[in-house]
């Protein structure tokens, strides 16, 4: 892999940390706009449920954004442990086939492993969720297999919908969708969900899941035979905090996250439903082109060819997270750690000659932001080679880096899998 050497000064002038400062309120949300809106609302009860809801997601912004980035940062180093311990079971496995306790033991082991990395990934679901209304999360539209991550979905909502309902699948073989396929599980996810509990408690519902092709566009249909929607409160299904299951199902947010992500995808949302028939959400989005569908094939096969031992520079400030990946890694690549952003520009000073950087974004003292902007500045050849982890951007600030940064971006929580599936892309990028 072709890398550009160099080193990086520390005597740049820092600026001041992205993690400072205060939380504000939106621009829209200014004192004056809020008096505005307010006595509009007193003569308008739907501009009240309106102003309200919006003092609402502002807050929840506010506070999700916040706690999402604290909550994120354990979050990866254990879901980055749970999977070592998986593998390390898997490999202790097949040294003791004959040994019938140790593989009782190894089996109920994995089990419970699998358990808490499911436990893992629907908090990390709810945390994505809370925070789709605090920020813009990072989109990558790659083609997509709709049907897979339909299948996909049901497996980490099957906990929920098996007490609850019968699953149909009716799928027609759909094509490849230019999606982002985390941001789409979620919808799937969302919908599947809220099918669930439309079924009243006391008997087995019906949830039938449906692709559809045509026209160069492809529809994905989740249909429950629960109590359905009243005609009054169908226009609202879509609206935050807007809910016919009452407070135990959840915040109420999870539409309208479905119907934000669908319109960021360039897609629709439709809703059809019936008292006490049941109820049909259905999503449709364009179709990838042949081209795009090439393309990723393409990109799975560079990821197959497995990288040579590469050197990795993780800058985080919490070092559970940094030991995690170096030890998960030790056996391939070498890693070094820097545990804070002024530790990694002495590293980089006198050693820039890294295959892959992943820096967090908020951290004390020096932030991601200026380790970026020295080796802008200095070793630029780096720059392809340097990711973002972050655990979420809850200052003005460091939302606003972001929606400017062109780079790679890796959210935590995230698994050792994708940090290898970067590996092999910047190695392939590389040497195109």
């Amino acid at each position: 892999m072709p890398r550009s050497k160099g080193p990086i000064g520390a005597s740049a002038e820092a600026p001041d940390s992205v993690c400072d400062g205060a939380l504000t309120m939106p621009r829209n949300l200014d004192p004056e706009a809020s008096l505005a809106q307010e006595v509009a609302a007193d003569s308008d009860p739907r501009s009240s449920r309106q102003w309200s809801s919006a003092q609402r997601l502002a807050s929840l912004g506010r506070l999700a954004a916040g706690v999402a980035h604290e909550i994120n940062n354990p979050l990866a180093y254990v879901l980055g442990s749970v999977e070592l311990l998986e593998r390390a079971l898997q490999e202790i496995g097949g040294l003791h086939l004959g040994a019938e306790r140790t593989e009782q033991i190894i089996v109920g082991a994995q089990a419970s492993l699998q358990n808490a990395k499911e436990g893992v990934e629907r908090i990390r679901t709810i945390v994505r969720d809370l925070t789709a209304y605090s920020r813009a999360a990072p989109s990558s539209r790659r083609p997509v297999d709709v049907e897979a991550v339909l299948d996909a979905t049901l497996q980490l909502a099957w906990n929920e919908v098996r007490h609850r309902a019968r699953v149909i699948k009716a799928f027609v073989g759909a094509p490849l969708l230019l999606a982002d396929e985390a941001r789409l599980s979620q919808v799937f996810l969302n919908l599947l969900l809220n099918a669930a509990q439309a079924i009243p408690d006391g008997r087995q519902g019906v949830i039938r899941i449906s692709t559809v092709s045509e026209g160069g566009k492809v529809a994905v249909s989740v249909e429950d035979d629960g109590i359905g929607i009243t005609p009054e409160d169908l226009p609202y299904v879509f609206e935050p905090f807007f809910s016919t299951h009452g407070a135990s199902a959840g915040s109420g947010l999870s539409l309208a996250i479905c119907r934000n992500v669908v319109t960021d995808l360039g897609g629709t949302i439709t809703v059809t439903s019936e008292p006490d028939v049941g109820s049909r959400f259905t999503v449709t989005l364009q179709a990838a082109a042949a081209s795009s569908a090439s393309d990723v094939g393409n990109r799975a096969g560079s990821r197959e060819r497995v990288t040579n031992r590469a050197r990795i520079l993780i800058i985080d400030d919490e070092p559970l997270l940094g030991q995690t990946l170096r030890f998960a890694f030790q056996d391939r690549h070498d890693v070094d750690v820097a545990a804070s952003g002024r530790e990694a520009l002495e590293r980089l000073t006198t050693d820039a000659d890294y295959d892959l950087v992943l820096c967090d974004l908020m951290m004390p003292d020096v932030s991601g932001e200026h380790v970026y902007r020295a080796v802008r500045d200095r070793t630029p050849g780096l720059l392809p080679r340097f990711v973002f982890m972050t655990g979420g951007a809850f200052t003005e600030r460091a939302q606003e880096f972001l929606a400017h940064f062109d780079g790679r971006q890796l959210e935590k929580p995230f698994n050792i899998d994708e940090v290898e599936s970067l590996l092999s892309e910047i190695s392939a990028a590389g040497a195109a």
